[in-house]
């Protein structure tokens, strides 16, 4: 039985990564622990440096060298990296180790062709008992019909 909730942050404007930071930093000031982990990350973003300093309660994990871009070249190795990244929310998932998880970039993962919706679909499934958030660009279908709330964050101006 489901008692997690699975929230789809995505668009093309900025800030889903900021938005589920935030939800994650709320979580654990009620208490709850989090692991947030980056999939396709290449903007060197200085969140992750700083929620460094939030351990053990929010723990992030990168599993990709840092790129300037992708290239022809890269492509196995970051499917390789996304592979890694998969099985470690697994083992998240079936320990029960976290009350919430951040699939960060996950989408774009998906969207770029390095995973199926449906083995998305598949893993999110596998932390019900967890609340999941998941950011990208581009909304998976399949996992959207799964989803409890979905943001849609665009450009305005």
């Amino acid at each position: 039985m489901k008692n997690g909730k699975v929230y789809m942050y995505y668009g093309k404007g900025r800030g889903k990564t900021t938005l589920a930071i935030g939800q994650g930093l709320r979580a654990i000031g009620e208490g709850h622990t989090v692991v947030m982990i980056q999939f396709l990350d290449y903007n060197k973003n200085k969140e992750y440096t700083s929620l460094k300093k939030l351990e053990p309660a929010f723990r992030a994990f990168r599993f990709e060298k840092e790129r300037d871009g992708i290239t022809k070249e890269d492509e196995k190795e970051i499917k390789n990296e996304i592979f890694t990244a998969v099985n470690f929310a697994k083992k998240i998932f079936e320990t029960g180790e976290s009350d919430m998880v951040i699939l960060d970039g996950v989408l774009d993962a998906v969207s770029m062709g390095f995973i199926a919706d449906e083995e998305l679909l598949a893993l999110i499934k596998k932390g019900d008992q967890a609340d999941i958030i998941i950011t990208g660009t581009e909304k998976c279908e399949k996992t959207a019909e799964y989803a409890d709330n979905i943001y849609c964050i665009n450009i305005e101006k």
